[in-house]
């Protein structure tokens, strides 16, 4: 019974309007401090598409960072149940979202296939920002795929690393340890170092770039908690490939 009544599209609605709600708040309630404010404004300023990337732990803060005059954010979402409330969340915050696995973006072998490569192309050649969790729906936690480098790499579309805290929250015990940040409290949000993929990056330049990437993201994001009162989240071990 709440399994068929969690599947509805009303229920996923409903949910999904609770959350942005929420997030408009702790958006207006926190007093943001931005660090490195200048490396988001020479990407977003030049009316190109872009990959911004942020841990699926800090999903919550995402349009915190966000302005009006930015290019509008598409955001990649997984096909499963709990993607249908994100995707409802960003509806009501005004973004569009593409259904899709973060895991293989770029690739015809991701879920949802070969339409959801064709949007997410569609929107970076447009100008959009393609807004990525690279590390979810099911981790590991704060470990980065191939998948946005490989995107980056056929689009020339910068990638371009977003990270947030807050002092006021409540960490979950899940595979993520995800935040919720409670109003009216202090936060940050750090944006990491632009990086391009050459459209003729082989396997080991790739691998470098998103081993550079994830470990930035990594303490940017322990460096900003610990500014705030806590204590960092540990990367989870990296998954093996078969």
């Amino acid at each position: 019974m709440f399994k068929r009544l969690m599947r509805s599209s009303a229920v996923a609605a409903l949910i999904g309007g609770l959350v942005a709600a929420y997030m408009v708040v702790v958006k207006y309630t926190t007093r943001w401090e931005v660090e490195h404010a200048a490396r988001a404004e020479s990407i977003i300023s030049g009316g190109e598409g872009l990959i911004a990337l942020t841990w699926h732990s800090r999903f919550l803060m995402l349009n915190s960072a966000w302005k009006r005059s930015y290019a509008l954010p598409h955001v990649l979402i997984s096909r499963s149940r709990d993607g249908a409330i994100v995707a409802q969340t960003c509806r009501f915050l005004g973004l569009r979202s593409i259904r899709g696995s973060s895991k293989k973006a770029g690739s015809d072998r991701a879920k949802g296939g070969a339409q959801a490569s064709r949007d997410i192309l569609s929107a970076i050649e447009r100008g959009g920002c393609i807004v990525i969790t690279p590390d979810g729906p099911r981790g590991p936690r704060q470990r980065l795929s191939e998948g946005p480098l490989r995107l980056a790499k056929m689009t020339g579309a910068p990638i371009l690393p977003c990270l947030f805290a807050v002092k006021s929250r409540k960490q979950f015990n899940s595979w993520d340890r995800f935040v919720l940040p409670l109003p009216f409290g202090r936060g940050k949000i750090v944006w990491g170092s632009p990086v391009t993929v050459g459209p003729d990056a082989d396997e080991a330049e790739i691998e470098r770039l998103r081993l550079g990437i994830e470990t930035e993201m990594n303490q940017l994001l322990a460096g900003a908690d610990r500014d705030l009162g806590h204590m960092p989240v540990e990367p989870a071990p990296r998954k093996l490939d078969p």
